[in-house]
């Protein structure tokens, strides 16, 4: 009796603890299945792959060792740390990818470029008054060009060429340090510009240079130096720094200080593509774009005297304008309002009033 007992005491607690063994069997089963999923789902959210960046083509005229170039730099690296990446930059020199007129006809197109230049580039787009911008003397100094490029007037005529064209004007703040004449012939006053054969960015330079009796032409900037060599062209309008970095001291030697623009360029891109970003990154490129433009204009002015010194010593002999000179000057410039009939009448006062 006593022996059947102990058996049957035996087979309970064997049962007894295959019972617990199967409970706690049972009960790691699920969470084991559920902490197997958990890591696939983080396998698979690290796999997955990141937004695809919007890469914009930078097209500039100016060379690599530009000014202009040192301050791309800058900013292109704090747009891409400020979007993570999400927007991302290829930087063209030289005119790479096209004349100016080449490029912003891409950008109307909707090619992922952004690129600044002159308000003349902008006229045929949908707002003939943009030309004012770039029109000599108009915008004297670097404080004007600003209260132009924040007022309502150059907001309306970005709205009207966005509406025209598709493209997104952006900000007009990219001044340049003071652009002047470098050439193959002595030039000693305005008189000398007469018959002179120069070289000029676009319509609003032409006009100006046309009106002091220049004969004038177009060119890429790269094909400068050699049509100087070879007599085709006897003088290009530029920034101090930009004449010294195409090393156009080389075949001319003469500068004329006529300080006849800033050329504030305006930056633009496609607006589909400047649409196609986040709000957030709409406004960290437009105000990078707007920040980056006045180290642009500092450092183009701290630059000067350094640039000046540079071309005398390769011998360039300069030349500054006298009072009556810089008198004409003015008056061509003024006058060159007079030579673009489409923009709004009385522009020119409704500028001089907003900068002062």
């Amino acid at each position: 009796m006593k022996k059947m007992l102990s058996i049957t005491l035996a087979m309970v607690m064997m049962l007894s603890v295959a019972g617990c063994g199967s409970s706690s069997s049972s009960s790691a089963e699920p969470a084991a299945e559920e902490a197997s999923a958990s890591a696939e789902v983080a396998v698979a959210e690290e796999a997955a792959p990141a937004v695809d960046p919007v890469v914009l083509k930078i097209s500039i005229a100016e060379t690599s060792t530009d000014i202009k170039a040192e301050v791309l730099a800058d900013m292109i690296a704090e747009i891409e740390a400020e979007t993570n990446g999400e927007i991302q930059f290829e930087v063209y020199y030289s005119n790479e990818l096209g004349t100016l007129a080449d490029v912003t006809e891409q950008m109307a197109m909707g090619a992922n470029v952004l690129a600044g230049t002159s308000g003349d580039f902008y006229a045929s787009y949908g707002s003939a008054d943009i030309m004012a911008s770039a029109l000599q003397y108009a915008l004297p100094t670097m404080e004007a060009v600003d209260k132009l490029s924040q007022s309502d007037l150059f907001a309306s005529w970005c709205d009207d060429i966005e509406a025209a064209s598709g493209l997104k004007v952006l900000t007009c703040n990219w001044s340049a340090a003071p652009r002047s004449v470098l050439s193959t012939k002595e030039v000693s006053s305005v008189a000398d510009l007469q018959g002179l054969k120069v070289r000029v960015p676009g319509l609003a330079a032409d006009a100006f240079f046309s009106a002091l009796g220049s004969s004038t032409m177009s060119m890429a900037f790269g094909d400068i130096y050699t049509n100087m060599q070879q007599g085709m062209v006897e003088a290009a309008e530029a920034p101090l720094g930009t004449l010294y970095a195409y090393s156009l001291h080389e075949v001319a030697k003469y500068c004329y200080l006529s300080e006849h623009s800033l050329a504030p360029s305006c930056w633009a891109m496609s607006a589909a593509i400047f649409n196609s970003l986040s709000p957030e990154n709409q406004e960290i490129l437009q105000s990078s774009l707007i920040k980056y433009g006045t180290i642009y204009g500092e450092k183009g002015l701290e630059t000067e005297a350094e640039f000046r010194a540079e071309l005398e010593a390769a011998g360039v002999q300069f030349v500054e304008p006298s009072d009556e000179d810089k008198a004409i000057m003015l008056q061509a410039g003024a006058d060159s309002f007079d030579a673009f009939p489409e923009m709004t009448p009385g522009l020119a006062d409704e500028i001089a009033k907003i900068i002062g």
